[in-house]
């Protein structure tokens, strides 16, 4: 049944069903021809799929631009007209159960294929001449919360015993793993709130104890069951909230590292934090995003015609600083071309940054942090230094005196350490602000890194008005991260662990572009008709 024989143009063109109309015609298109690479996650003795894949990435994609989950995506298929008219549904279509989407998702992340919404999205786009494959970028990170509880150390520890354990039962019963087996599985949901110190710290070794010998244990199980998944993670929760000192006894650590486990049903998830949210931190995962950056100022009540090209999902205490080489790579997987530009915050700016930026042919544009200052002293960003001469000049004008090239074998960097005479800081009338009150003889000494004049070149270029006007242009990644948080619920993960976590990013985005685009070409016709009118 053509159900677009029923409905009039004027509907087919307005915001609600546009769409569905754009995926009909350009996505769907676009997703058939990467059939053959879909169709290989199946296993070719057993013949072709039974489900269409296409058709499942589609109904995968309305999902999330509708924020439906699984059951109600189904529903959806059944009985909303511009689902049908989508994915063309035929009258005597015999349904799926909402569990095939789950074992889709897994093969998906199974073979690596989780872009392959966005891909076929931004394929269409360039198809259609809505999208160029030359552009400027901006990029910016923001941070996705784990489907997950938060657990204290001691709860972490006992959950992790009781999953281990109800796996081990299978090998010899549960008899054979007491006095564990009661202790963590039929008892574990305990309530320790109003539990004295002292006997949550009790509590705490005994566990540790406890996991120590189940995994004593299991060692003469076999190879099998120690890479089992729920034994390994048993074994690295032991390394990471236990020690033991001498004597061969056991404690809790004091401090635990970055990245450790938080709650065992989903590892991946990591606890980390940034200046905007505090001490508070979140646990989960962080997000680039990258999307096209138009240079044409919008008008009032103008959609944004900006595409996202990349998104990439990260364990959450990842540096920006090492993520642009990945986003970048992330954008030309995609389709994109090399960058023409690169907008992006002092997070991802540093020297060797803007050399490797230099290197493979695009620009890096953005801010660099201030240098770091040691309470009312000058900072480096001050001084005038001239490394190929080795001289540096203070504020006061004097000449340095010494200069040495320090390299740093174990970190593979090279500083310079530049000095100033006694005599000359001793009677500087600037002193007060420069010298160290900490030092018997004070005499200024300054150290910079290697390409401290690239750092300072951007500097000094981020204080003209041109070049702050410019940066207006990165703004927009603020606006995208609240329109995917607010429209498309992205700050919350549907799924446990980073792959399935990166396919929900994945085709949350390919949806949103999907809307913007529709959005765009029916305000474009609006225009078009008022000026005609």
């Amino acid at each position: 049944m053509n159900i677009s024989f029923y409905l009039s143009d004027n509907y087919l063109e307005s915001a609600a069903i546009k769409p569905f109309v754009l995926f009909r015609d350009c996505v769907r298109p676009a997703i058939e021809a990467r059939r053959q690479e879909l169709n290989a996650m199946y296993a070719q003795v057993l013949g072709r799929p039974e489900i269409d894949p296409v058709f499942l990435i589609g109904v995968l994609i309305l999902q999330m631009m509708e924020r439906l989950p699984d059951r109600q995506a189904i529903t959806a298929c059944w009985y909303d007209a511009r689902w049908r008219l989508a994915l063309g549904i035929s009258e005597d279509w015999a349904g799926i159960d909402p569990s095939v989407l789950v074992y889709f998702r897994h093969r998906l992340a199974k073979h690596q294929l989780a872009n392959v919404a966005l891909e076929a999205g931004l394929t269409a786009m360039r198809s259609a001449g809505y999208l160029r494959r030359h552009c400027a970028v901006r990029i910016d990170s923001t941070h996705v919360l784990a489907h997950i509880a938060h657990m204290s150390r001691l709860d972490c520890v006992r959950e992790t015993l009781r999953l281990a354990l109800d796996f081990l039962a299978a090998f010899g019963g549960s008899a054979a793993w007491e006095p564990w087996f009661s202790r963590y599985v039929e008892r574990h949901s305990q309530d320790f709130r109003n539990t004295s110190g002292e006997r949550l710290r009790a509590t705490m070794v005994q566990a540790g104890r406890d996991m120590r010998e189940v995994l004593t244990k299991t060692q003469a199980i076999g190879d099998a069951v120690i890479r089992a998944e729920p034994v390994a993670l048993l074994q690295r929760v032991f390394n990471e909230q236990f020690e033991i000192t001498e004597g061969d006894s056991l404690q809790k650590r004091t401090a635990t590292s970055s990245g450790i486990v938080c709650n065992p049903h989903d590892p991946d998830a990591e606890w980390s934090t940034k200046d905007t949210l505090g001490k508070a931190g979140w646990i989960g995962y962080k997000l680039q995003v990258c999307e096209t950056a138009p240079e044409n100022t919008r008008q009032p009540g103008e959609p944004t015609e900006a595409a996202i090209t990349a998104v990439l999902t990260q364990p959450a205490i990842t540096s920006d600083h090492g993520s642009l080489t990945p986003v970048i790579i992330a954008h030309e997987q995609n389709g994109q071309a090399k960058p023409t530009e690169a907008f992006a915050d002092a997070g991802y700016l540093s020297a060797p940054a803007l050399e490797a930026a230099k290197a493979n042919g695009y620009v890096l544009t953005g801010p660099i942090g201030a240098p770091p200052h040691s309470g009312e002293r000058f900072g480096s960003d001050v001084f005038v230094v001239d490394i190929p001469n080795r001289q540096a000049t203070c504020p006061s004008g004097k000449l340095s005196m010494e200069c040495h090239r320090i390299t740093e074998t174990k970190i593979q960097k090279t500083y310079y350490n530049f000095a100033w005479a006694q005599t000359d800081c001793t009677m500087c009338p600037l002193k007060g602000q420069c010298l160290s009150k900490k030092k018997r003889h004070p005499f200024r000494t300054l150290k910079i890194a290697e390409k401290h004049m690239v750092v300072q070149e951007r500097r000094n270029l981020c204080k003209t008005h041109e070049y702050q006007q410019r940066m207006h242009r990165r703004s927009g990644i603020e606006g995208t991260h609240s329109e995917l948080t607010r429209g498309y619920k992205l700050r919350w993960s549907r799924y446990r662990g980073l792959n399935k976590t990166d396919i929900q990013m994945q085709f949350t985005v390919a949806a949103c572009n999907l809307r913007r685009w529709a959005v765009r070409l029916c305000w474009l016709r609006r225009q078009e008709t008022m000026a005609v009118a």
